[in-house]
């Protein structure tokens, strides 16, 4: 193949294929033909129009791929050659700063520190491949690779950034362990790759709440490790899952996007000295009434959480790597490039899959 076929957002909920030659690659940087692409509820709010986002631009900042060209220098740095198969970090970083050596997120560098992420850079920045939707991608000498075994499927490579801030929120930020309880407000793709972290942890018991839609979803969290998957469409979460813990829960993470009432119950369900960890966003109504004097009382720990690190994507490949979960059954639906519209529309939908990617060779 000597062109790339990808997508380009024109405006809201307006997307175009399109087609250009292969870049020339230098000796500093290199070309990844893209397996697959995951979705995330941010590729959704892009797609409405319901953020800052500059059109036009590529989208798509979760690809794992291979290596189809790589110069030199490139080789040399990465240690990678042509074939191996990656997945990419979504933001472009210095690697020099303090930062960056130690594997977090927040670049420190002057050129960096807006952040620039693969998924929202424009066809018109050179070389144009910017984003995960597409055929290929193009990796510029400043990307962040973590290798993936060839023996992976694609479905499971696919989950990487999913799993990446599982373990970013449920190990790093929550603290889990052997022995902790851990409870998780919400059983979508980031709840339950919270609940694989926390159960390779060996943390437990753990308790997922959802509601009466989201049953197939709770059954899951019982096979990926949780030990209580509780509906509470007609029950206060704060209230249930303590009572099916036996015990105030350690570590409470709240996932659930749009919710305010979830931060409440996080802080009212949390153990004495646990730990709370707030990473589902709330949008633009985001203030929630927050109990302080509760936290203050309980001696709690809040953190807020948002994407993940270098050493949580490591760790998180490793666990897809082991084969321990059924992850086929997590990452639900592949779309073609040709039907990326109708992937972010399912997404929109009350029927929403789990997850879903772009397959740009499908």
């Amino acid at each position: 193949m000597d062109a790339a076929r990808f997508i380009v957002q024109t405006g809201p909920e307006k997307y175009e294929l399109r087609e250009r030659a292969l870049p020339e690659v230098g000796a500093d940087d290199a070309l990844l033909a893209v397996e697959a692409c995951g979705i995330c509820g941010t590729d959704v709010e892009v797609f409405e129009g319901r953020t800052a986002a500059r059109l036009p631009l590529v989208p798509g900042h979760e690809p794992v791929g291979r290596v189809v060209a790589i110069g030199a220098a490139a080789r040399a740095r990465w240690r990678l050659g042509e074939g191996d198969r990656v997945a990419v970090h979504s933001t472009l970083t210095c690697g020099r700063c303090r930062t960056c050596r130690a594997g977090l997120r927040g670049c420190t560098a002057p050129e960096f520190a807006d952040g620039t992420i693969y998924g929202f850079r424009g066809p018109d920045i050179g070389p144009g491949l910017w984003g995960g939707f597409s055929t290929h991608l193009y990796l510029a000498p400043e990307a962040i690779l973590v290798p993936v075994s060839g023996s992976v499927s694609v479905a499971a490579a696919s989950l990487f950034n999913v799993l990446a801030n599982g373990v970013d929120w449920a190990l790093d930020l929550g603290g889990a362990r052997y022995g902790t309880s851990v409870a998780i407000l919400g059983p979508g793709p980031r709840g339950l790759a919270s609940v694989i972290a926390a159960s390779a942890a060996g943390a437990g018991p753990i308790a997922v709440t959802g509601l009466a839609a989201d049953r197939e979803r709770l059954d899951l969290a019982l096979e990926l490790g949780a030990d209580h998957a509780l509906d509470v469409t007609d029950a206060s979460a704060a209230d249930a899952v303590p009572e099916a813990l036996g015990q105030a829960p350690d570590i409470v993470i709240d996932t659930t996007p749009g919710s305010l009432a979830s931060v409440t119950d996080a802080v009212r369900m949390a153990g004495r000295k646990g730990t709370v960890v707030l990473a589902g966003l709330k949008g633009a109504d985001g203030l929630a009434p927050f109990p302080v004097d509760l936290a203050c009382a309980k001696s709690l720990t809040v953190k807020g959480a948002v994407s993940r690190s270098l050493r949580s994507m490591e760790q998180a490949i490793a666990l897809i790597e082991s084969g321990r979960w059924p992850l086929e059954r997590f990452a639900s639906h592949a779309f073609s490039l040709e039907n990326a519209e109708d992937a972010l529309r399912a997404l929109m939908s009350d029927g929403k899959p789990l997850h879903a990617r772009i397959e740009p060779a499908a």
